[in-house]
């Protein structure tokens, strides 16, 4: 699942945006050589000095682990904005941010509404014995769980490609799928009406997706093939 994605440039910038960027080398708090985005030096590396642009190159190599966790551990397809925030998130908490957490599960449920707020959960320090909630971090929360909801911005030749026309073999497949979700109640027909529609809103709404202004005739291709996924 979520194969073909890796951490777009607006990812990359987002991560490094909230983690800081140091374009000389520096001994880091545990005494380790780093540069760029906190990025360790390795004994082959000879990093001295470098530019944005070759700092914006290492993150993308050292994110790919973090690409990795979240492909094996979320089952559902996502956008490239959800998948950019999660990589964010935990390039700041580590992959346990997303193993057998709230987060994970309610983004395999397809809860994707309940994102925002299981990410700012994760906003806390220890300070005297006592969690306390951080501002920098909660900044960086709110920031993440803004990306997680915004939905891709698409030129209008990309829209026409990615929408598709209903027919009633199609419709009656998106039914079927919506029905073993739970969200719809009628009968299975292929014809178009007020649970469907109901049904086709509660399911976009909670994968953070836009419907579009004429669902009756066509939907997004994202939309269908993220249910039919489902």
């Amino acid at each position: 699942m979520n194969d073909s994605l890796t951490t777009s440039k607006k990812g990359l910038e987002h991560i490094m945006k909230w983690e800081g960027i140091i374009l000389k080398r520096y001994i880091c708090p545990a005494g380790k050589p780093t540069i760029g985005v906190g990025h360790v030096i390795l004994p082959n590396e000879n990093y001295l000095e470098i530019t944005k642009e070759q700092a914006l190159e290492i993150l993308t190599k050292d994110v790919q682990r973090f690409e990795l966790a979240i492909k094996k551990h979320i089952t559902v397809p996502l956008n490239q904005n959800q998948f950019d925030a999660l990589v964010s998130f935990i390039f700041n908490t580590g992959e346990g941010g997303i193993i057998n957490t709230s987060i994970q599960k309610a983004i395999n449920s397809s809860d994707f509404s309940k994102v925002p707020e299981k990410l700012k959960e994760w906003c806390k320090f220890r300070v005297g014995g006592v969690m306390k909630v951080n501002k920098g971090l909660l900044n960086r929360r709110t920031s993440e769980a803004q990306l997680f909801m915004e939905s891709p911005k698409q030129n209008s030749s990309c829209k026409l490609m990615l929408e598709m026309t209903w027919d009633k073999e199609s419709l009656k497949k998106a039914q079927e799928k919506l029905s073993k979700l739970g969200l719809y109640k009628n009968k299975i027909d292929g014809l178009w009406g007020p649970g469907t529609d109901a049904a086709l809103k509660a399911f976009a709404d909670k994968r953070g997706l836009i419907l579009g202004n004429q669902p009756k005739i066509k939907i997004s291709s994202e939309i269908y093939e993220a249910l039919m996924s489902s």
